[in-house]
């Protein structure tokens, strides 16, 4: 018992003087090491919102508060980001107040600019890949990563990277097919209805190409004029109104309805087909308002083409579509419709129409709130979703011999905003 006593009393104080060993360096070891971790969360908390930013994760930046970046020594970067999340969401008010916030704390107007054109190509990069666009889809997320200016990032590989997320993201839903929406359904007729704006609130937008339309239909008052997908008949009652004949085509036999029970004069078909079938010098006016950006670009060519050939000299040919310059109309509202292909830049728009042999075109840009009219400076709000929502290429195949005052000051005239408007009072 003694020897057994003996040689367990030992081990004791030699395993007290063991733990008294391992405590003190790791006491030691310890305060170093706090401390380097607070200042590593400092500096990765810039790294870890570029990353939610370069992976479009807005909720993981729109969590944070201003009380979780004003102490951070990059608080200027951060606030940009949190804006263009915010922008990504189509919260406008918030991402305002955060671009404000990154202003004062020190970023330049131009590092505000470069965030939100970069937020656009995201989104257009996320549409490229649901179009399976491969090269599209490179580009706008090459081009969301450059415009950002961030040096230490490998384009190359971040953009594969980007790709494979975004591609595991979509994964389940089903792949993107042309749209068509079932033309007996009454679908696309209660879309309209809910999103395209009132009856009249339509009637009063398209009156502006009245005065361009009128002249030549008084030099021809024997021919008609023709709306292209007209849907409702907004443009036709307008024209009716304005004591011009009309006629209206469109493959919806649902919005043709609506025409018919106001008595315009209306037939269901396709309109390449029905345009195609027309003799030449036939109409004094061809309309596509808010059509181009539903077709092909083939087929947009092809329309212009054959809209020239029935026009008769002095004809005009309108073409209304959204306008991409508005960001948010570009980036979002755009896609509202299903059944939309992609944007077209107005300049891309005009050129078509030049290139095919029209003498004169004008962009026209509209449907801006009238209150930007009277700003002496813009907000980043009106940068935003300020410059007008939509736009119109008009053009005149021939440019009247005699040319009437009235009808010359409409075509000098300036209509809207684009970017440039909004950028000079920023």
């Amino acid at each position: 018992m003694a020897q057994s006593q003996n040689k367990s009393s030992p081990p004791s104080p030699r395993r007290k003087k063991k733990r008294a060993k391992k405590c003190e360096p790791n006491t030691a070891i310890t305060r170093p090491v706090q401390t380097l971790s607070s200042s590593q969360k400092e500096a990765t908390r810039l790294t870890q919102a570029r990353t939610h930013w370069l992976f479009n994760e807005w909720a993981q930046l729109t969590q944070m508060q201003l009380k979780d970046v004003e102490h951070q020594p990059q608080r200027d970067q951060l606030a940009l980001l949190i804006a263009s999340a915010y922008q990504q969401q189509h919260k406008l008010a918030e991402a305002k107040t955060w671009a404000c916030q990154a202003l004062a704390w020190g970023a330049s107007r131009e590092a505000v600019t470069r965030v939100l054109v970069s937020g656009v190509h995201s989104a257009l990069g996320r549409v490229a890949l649901l179009q399976n666009n491969g090269e599209e889809t490179t580009r706008h997320f090459g081009e969301a990563v450059q415009v950002m200016q961030m040096q230490d990032t490998h384009t190359r590989t971040l953009v594969k990277a980007r790709i494979a997320h975004e591609t595991r993201t979509l994964q389940g839903k089903p792949p993107s097919q042309p749209s068509s929406l079932n033309e007996e359904d009454g679908f696309y007729r209660a879309f309209e209805d809910k999103f395209r704006g009132s009856r009249e609130s339509i009637k009063e937008r398209v009156a502006v190409y009245v005065p361009f339309v009128q002249p030549v239909a008084e030099r021809y008052p024997h021919l008609s004029a023709l709306d292209l997908g007209c849907g409702r008949g907004e443009w036709l009652e307008v024209l009716q109104q304005a004591g011009i004949t009309a006629e209206g085509v469109d493959q919806n036999s649902g919005m043709l309805q609506a025409c018919k029970e106001l008595g315009l004069s209306v037939q269901q078909g396709d309109l390449v087909t029905f345009l195609q079938q027309l003799p030449d010098q036939s109409r004094v006016c061809i309309s596509l308002i808010h059509v181009v950006e539903h077709l092909p670009f083939d087929t947009l060519r092809m329309v212009v083409k054959e809209a020239k050939r029935v026009l008769v000299p002095e004809g005009i040919l309108i073409m209304e579509t959204p306008n991409p310059e508005n960001i948010l109309v570009g980036s979002c509202n755009f896609y509202m419709d299903p059944t939309h292909r992609n944007p077209l830049p107005p300049p891309l728009l005009a050129f078509v129409t030049e290139y095919y042999g029209f003498e004169r075109s004008k962009i026209l840009r509209l449907q801006e709130e009238p209150a930007l009219h009277n700003k002496q400076n813009y907000e980043i709000k009106d940068y935003l979703g300020g410059i007008s929502p939509d736009y119109t290429v008009l053009a005149q195949k021939k440019i009247p011999l005699s040319k009437d005052t009235l009808e010359e000051q409409h075509w000098g005239r300036e209509y809207g905003f684009d970017i440039q408007d909004i950028i000079l009072k920023l």
